[in-house]
């Protein structure tokens, strides 16, 4: 058997063809509470190797499809560089971020690649406004110039232009609730063998617009972001485009490249990539009014089902989602039920108290406790509800393995877990601090939703992916957390005060966008 040529270099035939993986997910909100440094990434993921990918296998994440990708492509090894996630929060350290990027180029100094894949997010936002990922890439280039690199990224990316030109190819996820995070990953494998073995020359085009969006209405299951992601999927028909992604954005992140855009690519056609970014771009921007609901308060939510007839329905805190930065730690939400004095079997999911949960163990089963909830970090969303509460149950490990139709298959921790009663609401106190999105939760911590008729949550879209056939309704309200639906209270230092909403007489003309 002959030699063949790939990438400008003869490979032997018997020569395994060399993946690096790298993966950083982490989606900044400037203005919470906690900078993201290697500890708050210990939280979820901060390992090297392939023991730790394996922790993926066969589940519906990046990792999970590099698995399923070595296992049907024999001829490709995989070499698994830094494997880091983390629960969202503020932005990177300067110090986090360097070790990181330092790290990842002494990896790939390290070896010869025939291709990288990194599995980013797109708004790991850096102290001082800077784009982790725009510097990842920049200083992979620098050592690699030509080895073809792929990409998939995050729907709520806040990409800068300069991406598609560093990336050979990128792919974002489609979906929110992010249930095609596997497709979207075997998608960027899949072009990114294609382009190494020559078939295709991917081009790309982002086009930004001067937009931050909300992403309590960013769901493609219903509303504007699914009309524009449609249309998307419609343009990437045309002959010579291999992927569009619509990204709507993270509005927290105060970056200099944080924003609303439209990435293409194509094969080999760069005008055509600019053509149909600039076409999509402006169907989004065409569209914008409709991204902005008046988000109601606990309270409101509360007089607006005193009549409801069909159970159980869930008031979800959009505020402070986890998933959005959120602290687990306001007190609004939790003022407002138990204020209500509810003749209905509550639950409130949940508080981030790792004090009050030890003390829930050393006083055991049936003790009463004078305690103070929420406001523990910070008095800025408000002062504690002091309540004297019944520990009802205690769960030394609340882990399990998430069943939903995200993240399916990967393991979650919340630590040792305690369930306190104060009239007919049960509060969840946990140890660590994850968005809740699966099932597997509630049943961790005793909470039976069938028997349950009102639960407040603090999540927002991604707890829909899951339990939107198990509520009669489920209603989005907006309390004070560092995640509020209004943004445009927020002291924005890196972007530009002339962006939709903050200018509402911002404009756009995607016959100029570059």
């Amino acid at each position: 058997m002959s030699a063949k040529t790939v990438n400008n270099h003869q490979l032997p035939p018997s020569r395994k063809m060399k993946l690096g993986v790298f993966r950083l997910v982490h989606e900044a909100n400037s203005f919470a509470l906690d900078r993201c440094d290697q500890k708050m990434f210990a939280e979820g993921q901060w390992a090297r190797g392939l023991d730790a990918a394996m922790t993926h296998q066969g589940s519906n994440t990046s990792l999970g499809a590099v698995l399923g990708f070595l296992e049907t492509h024999p001829e490709w090894e995989a070499t698994f560089f830094r494997l880091a996630s983390a629960t969202p929060c503020g932005d990177m350290t300067n110090e986090c971020f360097s070790a990181v990027r330092d790290e990842l180029v002494a990896d790939i100094k390290a070896g010869a690649w025939d291709a990288l894949y990194l599995g980013l997010h797109g708004a790991a936002t850096v102290e001082g406004g800077r784009s982790a990922e725009l510097e990842l890439l920049r200083a992979i280039r620098a050592v690699l110039p030509d080895v073809p690199i792929g990409v998939s990224f995050d729907l709520h990316g806040n990409l800068d232009p300069e991406i598609a030109k560093l990336a050979t190819i990128a792919v974002g996820y489609k979906t929110h609730p992010h249930i095609d995070m596997r497709n979207v990953t075997a998608k960027v494998l899949r072009l990114l063998v294609s382009t190494v073995r020559g078939d295709i020359r991917p081009t790309g085009a982002i086009v930004k617009l001067p937009l931050l969006l909300p992403s309590a209405n960013m769901r493609t299951t219903d509303g504007p972001m699914r009309e524009v992601v449609s249309y998307a999927a419609l343009v990437e028909q045309q002959e010579g485009a291999l992927d569009i992604t619509v990204f709507g954005g993270f509005p927290y992140s105060d970056c200099t490249m944080s924003g609303a855009c439209c990435m293409v690519y194509t094969d080999n056609d760069p005008a055509l990539a600019h053509r149909l970014a600039r076409d999509v771009a402006g169907k989004l921007w065409s569209l914008k009014e409709q991204f902005f609901v008046p988000l109601p308060s606990t309270r409101q939510a509360l007089q607006s089902i005193a009549d409801a007839t069909r159970y159980p329905i869930a008031i979800v805190d959009n505020g402070d989602n986890p998933d959005s930065g959120g602290i687990a730690d306001t007190p609004s939400q939790l003022r407002a039920i138990l204020d209500a004095d509810l003749a209905i079997p509550t639950a409130f999911c949940f508080l981030f108290d790792p004090e009050l949960v030890q003390r829930c163990h050393e006083a055991g089963v049936g003790a009463r406790l004078q305690a103070k909830l929420g406001g523990r970090l910070t008095p800025q969303y408000g002062p504690p509800v002091e309540r004297e509460v019944e520990v009802v149950r205690l769960i030394e490990d609340c882990s399990f393995n998430n069943e939903g139709p995200q993240d399916t298959g990967i393991r979650l921790s919340y630590g040792p877990t305690a369930v306190v009663k104060s009239g007919n609401v049960e509060i969840v106190a946990v140890t660590i601090r994850h968005a809740v999105v699966d099932p597997g939760f509630y049943r961790a911590n005793g909470i039976d939703l069938s028997k349950t008729k009102l639960l407040a949550v603090k999540a927002k879209n991604h707890f829909r992916a899951a339990f939107s056939s198990v509520f009669a309704d489920i209603i989005a309200v907006d309390e004070p957390g560092p995640a509020a639906y209004d943004f445009t209270t927020l002291r924005f230092a890196h972007v530009p005060d002339q962006f939709y909403p903050m200018n509402p007489a911002a404009t756009f003309s995607p016959g100029n966008a570059t």
